[in-house]
């Protein structure tokens, strides 16, 4: 499925995308919110991953304009609780990108996938993703802990948001 919003492609991947992904996720500033950087083999087996695996679902977001990638979306974990998310490269913060990617992706993925509840997680103190995901339709479930720190569990169920129309 390929997606076209005013400024976005989001597009299947194929495997001339693979050094963009690269880095993309090896980038320390774009991965900040994301646990850290990915070392070159981890982002080449999560780029294999994205190409290969049916229990994830994915799509390169592309710069309408100049066909740059710019970001990456997800749904993983589809055979047990699925996760939504995302990732878009630091150039392209703060510009609407990831709410404009998002609106567009996340109900064809619910669709696609056929699925009623999704969850995600953001670091407590990451403001623009929790925008986001508050804009999708997702409650906040919880906080939790782990070795990198504080983050909120949020969730999305169908029934809620149709049942809010």
């Amino acid at each position: 499925m390929t997606i076209a919003t005013r400024r976005l492609l989001l597009i299947p991947y194929n495997e001339s995308l693979q050094s963009d992904f690269l880095m993309l996720n090896c980038c320390a500033k774009n991965r900040a919110e994301m646990n850290g950087p990915l070392t070159v083999s981890s982002a080449k087996q999560l780029f294999h991953q994205v190409m290969h695996d049916p229990t994830l679902y994915a799509l390169a977001v592309l710069d309408q304009a100049t066909r740059e990638y710019i970001g990456h979306v997800f749904i993983c974990h589809l055979d047990k609780k699925p996760e939504l998310g995302f990732i878009f490269d630091k150039y392209y913060w703060n510009k609407g990108i990831g709410s404009e990617a998002l609106k567009a992706f996340f109900p064809k993925a619910l669709y696609e996938c056929q699925l009623e509840v999704v969850s995600a997680t953001v670091n407590t103190h990451h403001t623009p993703s929790i925008k986001i995901l508050q804009k999708l339709g997702f409650h906040l479930a919880g906080e939790q802990n782990d070795s990198f720190g504080p983050f909120y569990e949020y969730v999305f169920t169908a029934d809620v948001v149709a049942n809010q129309n």
